[in-house]
């Protein structure tokens, strides 16, 4: 048995157990009831503090005008939304209807800087459909919800189906 220069006469490594583990179990740790070493605890540790920083780092650069218009977006969904459920009339329902579009575009370009380019396909098309309502907003509003409540009929015809 090996005792090594700066081992007392007697003494081990490893503590006496000869499988280069210091606690008897192998070295490793519960998680959930299952035993998982720490190395992979440190390594999925350090990939979430990266992350974390990441998206901070992305919150920081965004500019402030894009937090400002994601503050206006969500002040406009949250003020129109209970006026476009209730609808009293055609004329405000279609004001409520151009400004949620607007509000939820903004919201989905500010959701862009974070998570990449993919939300600003929703951002553009919500814009895109509000456009309309600018111009002829009874006769666009109309359409929108005649259209809209096609789909929840062809929708609702094929669940049930």
């Amino acid at each position: 048995m090996f005792t090594g220069l700066w081992l007392g006469k007697g003494e081990t490594m490893y503590n006496g157990n000869g499988n280069g583990s210091y606690n008897g179990n192998g070295n490793y740790t519960s998680v959930g009831g299952f035993r998982v070493k720490p190395i992979y605890l440190y390594v999925a540790g350090i990939i979430a503090v990266v992350v974390a920083i990441y998206f901070v780092m992305r919150f920081l650069d965004t500019s402030l005008v894009m937090h400002f218009g994601a503050f206006a977006g969500a002040l406009l969904i949250v003020a129109n939304l209970r006026e476009l459920i209730g609808m009293s009339s055609s004329q405000r329902g279609s004001t409520a209807l151009l400004n949620l579009l607007v509000g939820g575009g903004l919201i989905c370009a500010w959701l862009a800087q974070f998570f990449g380019l993919l939300l600003w396909i929703p951002a553009l098309l919500l814009v895109g459909i509000a456009t309309p309502l600018i111009m002829g907003r009874a006769n666009v509003y109309g359409t929108y919800i005649t259209t809209a409540r096609g789909a929840i009929d062809g929708l609702r015809r094929t669940v049930m189906k």
